[in-house]
């Protein structure tokens, strides 16, 4: 029987900034299917999609929130929260997952957040799952974090 670890993933592609009213979002790929990447894994639509369902739940609640840094476990920790996540799609044309967030600019980490995108450093997303990789290099997840 396999082991399910901590699945960590850094986006290859940085966010694009946007900005409406006093709010900063950062648009751009998710998630990318059927190559491989950075870390040397493969993730299949068949095993990412329908974590969606629940994902957008979360995300109509207000409540999918992510970290400034890479944290190596499961659980968004609040006083390290910088962002929420606004909005996420599946392009089947380019059979990506694409996703917007707002960076919080008024938490301790948001503001950090906002600083460097002020400076001009880019930024891109992670995520975090539990799961398998498989021989293969796919990836069978069992929750997104």
């Amino acid at each position: 029987m396999k082991q399910v670890f901590l699945v960590l993933e850094r986006s290859s592609e940085n966010l694009k900034k946007m900005s409406e009213s006093d709010k900063i979002y950062l648009e751009g790929v998710f998630a990318e299917f059927g190559v491989e990447n950075r870390n040397g894994r493969i993730y299949l639509e068949k095993e990412y999609l329908p974590h969606l369902e629940y994902l957008k739940k979360d995300i109509a609640n207000g409540n999918l929130l992510g970290e400034l840094d890479h944290p190596e476990r499961f659980e968004v920790s609040l006083t390290n929260v910088s962002h929420r996540i606004d909005k996420i799609w599946y392009d089947a044309t380019k059979r990506q997952v694409i996703g917007r967030i707002e960076v919080l600019t008024k938490t301790p980490k948001g503001q950090i957040a906002k600083a460097l995108l002020d400076a001009g450093v880019p930024l891109s997303i992670s995520s975090r799952a539990a799961g398998t990789v498989n021989d293969d290099k796919t990836v069978s997840i069992q929750q997104i974090y």
